[in-house]
């Protein structure tokens, strides 16, 4: 077939998105199909008989890169003889879309309790730009259908925008298990407990919550250090977590495309974020045999087995406690138990492979 993919950045070098889309397009080609990416940047090297579309964005304003993106991907669109086309950035009409970003609609209503703060924010002009683009996407009409990475986001996509249920396909992502592997020799259990952080939206990824879930473990209770990388406002959170007087445990680390070698000398992922579709980081370090702390506000968390391969937290009640409870509860386990755990998360990732990803989608774009 041949297949366009839109996404403004495919790179195995930026985030989770980026580096599916980058597996993905490079999957597609090897199984003989003639991909078009229609973006603003691409890896040169994913595979030479990828072709790539550029794709121009007005930097003017969030609004207009939003807008801008979207118009001239369709304008692109025209001048191409396809088969399908499958978006993974905000553009209509398409053949099928995949939420990969959070849907915006969710949170907005997560982040802005109140209903008169939403109603003014609903005036701003990304937000406005936003919200009419995925207006457009989630109308049947101009979308036939939509491919989810977890169930959580199946349902959003139905009960925000009613999509019809069985039009929307859950497809969980896949992992390099090559890229994303355990250390081959077994490390001894430390004493103290290597907690990591990875995202690249602090606030919304809950980072807040997990300062002060550990500012909660009284003093002496646990040596613990945390290691924070990603891109956010490390001021802001370097002040709060002085405040709460764990500063000397925290340090930040600048995004890097070598994030599994966090991965492999960690003990535990935590990432309390407030919403995810899926945060694919969750996969990378259950790959890496890092067992995985999230929330239910985390598609993520639906491949996770409580207390088996990490720790689900609940996404609606005082996350901060939780934290507190579960990493001492994981730091009071026996070495053994520990080792366990990261087995079984290691043997869990095994079944989300790129390829069965490739395999999936191509069977719901071939039966359009």
């Amino acid at each position: 077939m041949r297949i366009a993919i839109i996404r403004k950045e495919c790179s195995l070098l930026k985030g989770g998105a980026e580096r599916y889309c980058a597996n993905l397009c490079r999957g597609l080609a090897q199984r003989g199909h003639q991909v078009y990416l229609l973006a603003q940047q691409m890896d040169k090297d994913l595979h030479p008989e990828l072709n790539l579309v550029p794709i121009r964005v007005s930097s003017f304003s969030s609004s207009a890169k939003n807008l801008s993106f979207h118009r001239n991907c369709q304008n692109a669109l025209k001048k191409l003889n396809l088969d399908r086309v499958y978006a993974l950035s905000r553009s209509y009409p398409v053949d099928a879309l995949r939420v990969s970003d959070p849907l915006h609609l969710a949170w907005m209503k997560l982040r802005y309790r109140s209903k008169w703060r939403l109603l003014i924010e609903r005036l701003n002009p990304r937000h406005r730009a936003i919200l009419r683009l995925e207006k457009g996407i989630y109308n049947p009409a101009n979308t036939k259908v939509i491919i989810t990475n977890s169930k959580l986001a199946k349902r959003q996509v139905h009960d925000l925008f009613g999509f019809p249920q069985e039009r929307i396909h859950v497809v969980y992502n896949g992992v390099d298990l090559k890229k994303f592997s355990p250390l081959e020799e077994v490390q001894p259990v430390s004493k103290k407990v290597r907690l990591l952080f990875v995202g690249m939206e602090f606030r919304r990824k809950g980072l807040q919550y997990l300062l002060k879930g550990l500012s909660l473990i009284k003093p002496g209770m646990l040596d613990y250090s945390l290691d924070i990388v990603g891109k956010g406002d490390q001021k802001c959170f370097g002040r709060m977590a002085e405040n709460l007087g764990i500063l000397g445990a925290v340090r930040f680390h600048a995004p890097t495309p070598m994030v599994e070698e966090f991965y492999r000398s960690a003990d535990l992922l935590v990432l309390p974020t407030q919403y995810d579709p899926f945060a694919n980081v969750c996969l990378e370090a259950l790959a890496c045999g890092l067992p995985v702390a999230t929330t239910t506000t985390n598609g993520a968390s639906e491949v996770i087995q409580d207390r088996e391969t990490g720790f689900i937290l609940n996404g609606s009640n005082a996350l901060a406690d939780q934290i507190a409870a579960r990493i001492s509860s994981f730091a009071a386990m026996a070495p053994e138990s520990r080792r366990q755990m990261a087995k079984m998360a290691r043997r869990k990732a095994e079944s989300f492979t790129i390829d069965r990803n490739v395999d999936e989608t191509l069977k719901i774009l071939s039966s359009l």
